[in-house]
């Protein structure tokens, strides 16, 4: 049986979410399907529904520092795919602000995550980006022999209250590329 495309699942997703626009696409830019690494962050934020993608590309803080750290590490774009453990925005409807995940959402988002891990025949290395994310630890552990690690959010309240944070993401991101198998 042919495995789905990160398209498929994103249009599942909304199908079976009765969802459009909140369920960001995958960013076409970087290597998806047949990345190494799988990054996983908490939900998409409001900039990631106005662009329709998951992006370190994306106009905000969080996405720019993300990116920035990615690069200092020297991880290229087409080693990666980015997505959420909730795939769709947990925001007001205004969409100018997020709310925390909370356990249902995180349980009910996990459902889908089979299917990324199925698309993904090259992966070696699943990062949890920040608490939220780490919840799916356990749940990935039973799915994959790939890696599983955590790293630090790249947000502005993250980042000002650590100032060791970007730092440490940045070492992580670097010893994984070097012992990548």
């Amino acid at each position: 049986m042919k495995n789905v495309t990160f398209a498929e699942i994103v249009e599942r997703i909304k199908a079976d979410k009765h969802l459009g626009k909140e369920v960001p696409s995958f960013d076409p830019s970087n290597g998806n399907e047949n990345a190494e690494y799988l990054f996983l962050l908490e939900a998409p934020g409001p900039k990631a529904v106005q662009t329709g993608r998951i992006s370190f590309d994306n106009p905000d803080p969080s996405a720019r520092e993300f990116g920035r750290e990615l690069a200092v590490a020297g991880i290229d774009r087409d080693e990666i795919a980015i997505w959420n453990i909730v795939p769709w925005y947990l925001g007001n409807s205004a969409g100018t602000a997020i709310r925390a995940a909370d356990g249902d959402d995180v349980r009910e988002g996990m459902k889908y995550l089979p299917l990324v891990l199925e698309a993904m025949p090259n992966l070696k290395i699943i990062v949890l980006v920040g608490a939220a994310a780490r919840r799916a630890h356990i749940f990935l552990s039973r799915l994959t022999a790939a890696r599983i690690v955590s790293c630090h959010h790249p947000s502005m309240r993250v980042m000002n209250s650590n100032s060791k944070a970007a730092e440490e993401n940045v070492e992580l991101f670097r010893f994984l590329k070097a012992t990548k198998m």
